[in-house]
């Protein structure tokens, strides 16, 4: 018969068992990027505590900081939800920024990020481009198995199905690299391209996932960029939500920690606001460009900086009017 001795040490080796069983499965969830999970073929709703585990274990290195807005008088304040979207979109796009001198602080603790090189373009039904780019994640370990999500501006980030890898040069393919496709920097059909089509300062941003969950490569491809460059200044406007009800305007190259005037304009009403740009230069900043009694129009943002005058135009609301050109850089 066992003593009271030796159920304790049983108890405290089923309770050791339980707890290492819940950590083997908490550190191989499905991978969820701040709310916006991996759909997966035999599941529609995700376990909210492993999401939340893996939230905090991707965004370890992401500021909590809310996204600085503005928005013109006489509209409602926007909810927490959306507002902690767009910081979602802003923070993908600078963990996806090759040049880190140009945008500021990477997010992404690899330091990788996605870029696309434009394999061809070509006018499709209704005088729009559809443009096909290959993908490369320079620097990548190649002894990984990847998975390849996009995340467009009006739905979740979805993944294929497929697995990828890379080769020597970062490029993306369909199966390992045959030895002589190691250095390439093209592979014909083994290589793996998107293609896009997009409106008019439109982004879709990109993840590349490595399946062991231990990397994940950001990278966002605008396929008609909205920016103004202006003695060395940039400023650049995105669309944040469908028909651009909300945008996204991104300022770079300005001073370190300064305060920019922006100054937004739309049908006739002006706002002014303070960019304050990060250590290397760099701001963000989420626009409502809606104005009270208007359903569509154009906004035009210009920062101000020591030197420089960019400025950046773009229409909003459901079938909105043309907007004319970007002022030349």
């Amino acid at each position: 018969m066992y003593d009271i001795a030796d159920t304790i040490y049983m108890f405290k080796l089923i309770r050791l068992f339980v707890c290492i069983s819940f950590c083997v499965l908490l550190f191989h969830s499905p991978p969820v990027l701040y709310g916006h999970p991996f759909k997966r073929q035999d599941s529609k709703k995700q376990d909210s505590e492993k999401q939340d585990s893996k939230k905090k274990e991707v965004l370890k290195y992401i500021s909590p900081d809310v996204i600085q807005y503005a928005r013109f008088n006489g509209q409602s304040a926007p909810s927490k939800d959306l507002l902690a979207l767009l910081d979602r979109q802003t923070r993908w796009d600078d963990a996806g920024v090759r040049d880190q001198n140009m945008t500021g602080l990477r997010f992404n603790p690899s330091g990788f990020s996605l870029h696309f090189v434009k394999i061809d373009e070509q006018v499709i039904q209704g005088g729009r481009v559809s443009a096909r780019y290959r993908v490369y994640a320079e620097g990548a370990p190649e002894n990984k198995v990847y998975a390849f999500g996009s995340w467009p501006i009006d739905n979740l980030l979805s993944t294929d199905p497929r697995d990828f890898y890379v080769n020597g040069q970062g490029l993306l393919m369909l199966h390992p690299p045959q030895p002589e496709q190691e250095m390439s920097f093209q592979a014909g059909d083994d290589e793996f391209d998107v293609t896009l089509v997009a409106e008019r300062a439109e982004p879709v941003r990109y993840l590349l996932s490595s399946r062991d969950q231990q990397l994940l490569v950001y990278g966002t491809l605008v396929l008609h960029p909205v920016v103004s460059e202006v003695k060395g200044c940039r400023l650049e406007v995105r669309v944040a939500q469908p028909d651009a009800t909300a945008v996204l305007i991104i300022a770079d190259r300005f001073p370190a920690r300064a305060k920019i005037p922006l100054v937004l304009e739309s049908e006739g009403v002006t706002h002014s606001e303070m960019l304050t740009t990060n250590v290397n230069g760099h701001a963000a900043m989420a626009v409502f460009p809606y104005v009270p009694g208007k359903a569509k129009g154009i906004l035009k943002a210009t920062a101000e900086g020591p030197t420089c005058l960019p400025a950046v135009v773009l229409p909003w609301g459901k079938d909105p009017p043309s907007a004319p050109n970007t002022p030349p850089r």
